[in-house]
């Protein structure tokens, strides 16, 4: 009795390395397989990506950008819509006046003229409102880009990437391994330089 354990034990041994063995012997079905990468590209190509949203959501920079270029839309809109009105208002006052007679044909002949001018002029401005800030907003991107870019390049000599892809959900690259990730790495860095300004 008192070898009983042992004999147990030993029995255990051998049932689990025969289950082992058998588990070995069974070839693997489609879904149990790994796939190895091709010999070329297991030689030690570094990849790593970047989650765009999320370099979008939180590098200060970027936000501060949006911030300023949305409150230069904002105050363009109010300001176009302002002298849209004030001519609304004219071409009213005209379009009154004549009615009442209290203005001569020519007078209101002139000041209509006088109104379609303003409202020309207005239309120039609003284009080259628009044309500016989408300069600015081209502008911010290169600067974006130059920024990343720099950081990137940094952070692929200290750890020797070979490509740091942009992931995004929706864009071209349908799933990305979360171990690839170095989003935080570069926000640090991106957000590290702007702190220093």
């Amino acid at each position: 009795m008192k070898n009983l354990p042992i004999i147990l034990n030993i029995i255990l041994f051998l049932l689990v390395g025969h289950l082992y063995y058998l588990n070995l012997k069974k070839p693997q079905s489609a879904e149990q397989q790994t796939i190895a990468p091709a010999p070329s590209v297991s030689g030690g190509v570094k990849i790593a990506y970047v989650n765009g949203d999320t370099l979008d959501a939180q590098y200060e920079w970027l936000k501060q950008q949006k911030d300023a270029i949305q409150q230069r839309v904002r105050t363009a809109e109010s300001n176009l819509v302002a002298k849209q009105e004030a001519l609304m208002r004219d071409a009213n006052a005209l379009q009154e006046k004549f009615q009442t007679g209290t203005m001569t044909q020519a007078d209101a002949e002139k000041q209509q003229a006088a109104l379609m001018q303003r409202s020309q002029r207005l239309q120039e401005e609003e284009e080259r409102l628009r044309k500016s800030l989408a300069e600015d907003q081209k502008k911010a991107f290169n600067d974006l880009y130059a920024n990343v870019e720099a950081k990137l390049k940094t952070l692929s000599g200290q750890i020797g990437y070979d490509y740091i892809l942009s992931y995004s959900r929706g864009g071209q690259i349908l799933l990305a391994n979360d171990s690839l990730d170095i989003t935080r790495q570069v926000l640090e860095l991106l957000n590290a330089k702007e702190e220093k300004k």
